[in-house]
């Protein structure tokens, strides 16, 4: 009777596996290079013949694992929205102080999300595909998703600003739109002192925006003569 050796099975696994991490390897590498693309040359010059040269690939490797350009830009959406969805990556501990609190959720939303290269190469992205509406929707849709999620959570960490605040998720709308307007900035050469400089001056916006008003707290300490 034939008998399969029993050190096959593994054998096959192994290389199973190995075939499967050199595919990922090879995708990654695809990625990085059409987000390097983005990030210096802008959207139109994310061809698939550039992105597989820098890649280290051939066109056909290209597009055995990304069948079409909108296929692989709709994998790069899913790259760079990623992030921009994680809730749980720029939140510091409700323990710190009001003020310390709001420096260290600045300098983490700075240095995950927007402050990264790949985040001028979202943009780039989101300003290419508007001309391709199925792909600009695919980027609607998850910023829709994940806005709130940021607005609540950003209202939840700082709970001073919900007290004391008249409208806490515009407010935080405005610390988001001020982290993403510094974010594209970087499209240019900002010298990195004018850079501190802003994010400290939103840490401080924030802090302040979570103390009572001068009206409130007179209401609440009256002085006495």
């Amino acid at each position: 009777m034939n008998t399969v050796p029993k050190t096959d099975a593994p054998r096959r696994r192994s290389t199973r596996r190995t075939q499967e991490e050199r595919s990922d390897t090879t995708r990654r590498r695809i990625i990085e290079s059409a987000m390097r693309l983005l990030h210096k040359k802008g959207f139109r010059a994310a061809n698939l013949q550039d992105i597989a040269r820098g890649a280290k690939v051939t066109l056909g490797a290209l597009q055995h694992h990304f069948s079409s350009r909108q296929v692989l830009m709709e994998r790069l959406i899913d790259e760079v929205m990623a992030p921009l969805s994680d809730d749980g990556v720029v939140w510091p501990p409700l323990e710190l102080a009001l003020e310390e609190r709001a420096r260290e959720f600045v300098r983490l939303a700075w240095q995950t999300i927007y402050g990264v290269p790949s985040y001028v190469a979202a943009w780039s992205l989101f300003f290419g595909c508007k001309a391709t509406p199925e792909l600009f929707m695919r980027i609607d849709a998850a910023r829709a998703s994940s806005d709130p999620v940021f607005f609540a959570r950003f209202v939840s960490c700082f709970p001073e600003i919900e007290t004391n605040h008249p409208h806490p998720e515009q407010f935080a709308a405005f610390v988001f739109s001020g982290l993403r307007g510094m974010g594209m900035f970087q499209l240019f050469e900002v010298a990195r002192e004018e850079l501190d400089g802003q994010l400290d001056v939103l840490a401080r916006v924030i802090a302040q925006s979570g103390l009572p008003s001068i009206a409130a707290r007179k209401v609440r300490h009256p002085r006495t003569t």
